[in-house]
């Protein structure tokens, strides 16, 4: 599956085999997530990786009771640390970067576990003082996402997506364009939009050509019928005189 494969198909999963899943495969997913991009490569993450189901079931209760989080066959508590990256970037990077850092390693694990055959879901509800409680997490980290894993049980429904148009602005937010191309210099659609204009035309030329023809042909045909008529009539009639 490429890249590309891979994001397309992509769905939330929370209904899960009862199959384990090999130490092997759960390593690639945790070298994914360590693969993701981090504000000036701090780093500020930890997983913690849970396959014991009692505490698998503690962390359900207190996740709005969540199946996917008990039925798993694994899960991957992804926790920050905020002192680390407010070292180095300050308070925005305490409240914000430390949030984005945890969130890219959260979507290259579940697009790593989609590659791989896997399924997961991402679940940012739960009790964030109980989680820390139940793992023994401590106080300079901060649990950020629960990632459940697991051999998919069910086929995801059809995603329903906005349109580009919806979501995408240029240069300006609440800015659209009709005609995106232009921005990108992309002229192909303006030559194709003109190409297909000159067709259209040319057929409806054709068309009006075709009509008109048939028209005077009908036409010459009708006074040609009535000019032999005339004439035949004109015919019969020399006769008469000459055999008088």
């Amino acid at each position: 599956m490429d890249a590309v494969e891979c994001i397309i198909t992509r769905r939330s999963i929370r209904r899960f085999l009862d199959v384990p899943v090999d130490f092997e495969t759960m390593t690639h997913i945790l070298e994914a997530g360590a693969l993701a991009p981090s504000s000036g490569n701090v780093q500020d993450w930890k997983f913690v990786v849970v396959t014991k189901k009692d505490l698998m079931k503690k962390l359900s209760e207190h996740s709005l009771g969540q199946e996917c989080v008990h039925n798993a066959a694994f899960l991957v508590v992804i926790c920050c640390e905020p002192g680390l990256t407010e070292r180095q970037y300050g308070l925005r990077g305490q409240r914000l970067y430390t949030i984005q850092n945890c969130a890219a390693a959260a979507e290259n694990m579940l697009l790593m576990a989609h590659a791989m055959g896997l399924g997961g879901t991402w679940v940012g509800a739960f009790d964030e003082e109980k989680v820390r409680e139940i793992l023994n997490i401590e106080k300079w980290a901060r649990p950020q996402s629960i990632m459940a894993f697991g051999y998919p049980d069910e086929v995801p429904d059809h995603k329903s997506l906005k349109d580009l148009h919806q979501i995408v602005f240029f240069n300006s937010f609440g800015t659209r364009y009709k005609k995106v191309h232009h921005i990108l210099r992309d002229y192909s659609l303006d030559w194709e939009e003109r190409i297909n204009k000159a067709h259209s035309l040319m057929d409806k030329l054709t068309r009006k050509t075709q009509k008109a023809t048939k028209k005077t042909t009908e036409k010459v045909s009708r006074k040609g019928s009535s000019l032999f008529q005339k004439y035949k009539e004109e015919f019969k009639k020399s006769i008469k005189t000459k055999k008088k």
